[in-house]
């Protein structure tokens, strides 16, 4: 007598769906299923897309921001990561370099999705600078700091997220300079370039200076067309989760004040 073994519906669909969840998928199978499109700037879906890599604990191996690629590695995997002009609209593509699951992949992009709509989100709604006079503070929400008191002259540019303090009005003769900046998170330093910025206003530069190379924080040399200038420098740059503060001092001569120690306001 034969006898038949029948599942409920419902169990049948659960085991077929575990089936398909534990199904390798190939590399291409999986790079098709791990393609995205966002609203945003290249720049920004490019640098959103490598933040969120490294903060899921991906190591980033390699990056070309012109042809729009990333080599990230994690758990003895390698991916491959495009990103490219689709319209308006940048699309990204992850490719792995061997075959994973299904419910590997989609906790993956679970989480990549996540992350980067949370910091393109954030970053079309960029928070300003604010001065108050009577307790001399620079401050954004989870940050302040006090410039120098004896410092005459404060400058917002339209934004209001970068901030010039200078000693003095003047214009065109060396002025101690100091250059806060609020800007998005990056996955590469632009602290140095806010030191050149910087030098360069506190010199009152007449053409690009050139400076020396590596540039490195102290005394250093520099050339205004065939004019050699000693300027002082320092600077420092504090994570704010989407966000970042970049402070650069400089003087003229061999000396200079410190970078202001700011208050970090616990979340």
């Amino acid at each position: 007598m034969e006898v038949l073994l029948t599942l409920p519906r419902a169990a049948a669909a659960l085991l077929l769906t575990a089936c398909a969840s534990t199904t390798p998928l190939s590399p291409t199978e999986a790079s098709t299923l791990a393609t995205r499109t966002w609203d945003g700037a290249t720049d920004e879906v490019f640098d959103a897309t490598w933040l969120t890599l490294e903060r899921s604990g991906f190591e980033v191996t390699h990056d070309d921001r012109l042809a729009g690629t990333l080599k990230a590695r994690r758990e003895n995997r390698e991916w491959n990561v495009d990103v490219s002009a689709l319209g308006n609209e940048q699309r990204v593509t992850l490719t792995p370099s061997s075959s994973l699951t299904r419910a590997e992949l989609s906790e993956l992009l679970d989480t990549l999705e996540e992350g980067t709509a949370k910091l393109l989100r954030t970053w079309h709604e960029p928070p300003e600078w604010k001065f108050d006079g009577r307790k001399n503070l620079l401050f954004v929400a989870g940050f302040a700091v006090s410039p120098p008191l004896e410092w005459a002259f404060l400058d917002f540019d339209l934004n209001r997220r970068v901030v010039t303090v200078q000693k003095s009005r003047t214009r065109n003769a060396v002025n101690p300079t100091m250059r806060v900046e609020l800007d998005r998170a990056r996955p590469r330093s632009l602290l140095l370039d806010t030191a050149r910025q910087t030098i360069a206003l506190s010199l009152s530069a007449r053409q690009r200076l050139v400076f020396p190379e590596p540039l490195e924080v102290g005394t250093i040399r520099v050339l205004d067309g065939t004019t050699a200038s000693d300027a002082t420098w320092a600077a420092q740059e504090w994570p704010l989760d989407a966000w970042q503060v970049r402070i650069a001092v400089s003087c003229a001569g061999t000396s200079c004040l410190a970078v202001p120690r700011p208050r970090l306001e616990q979340k």
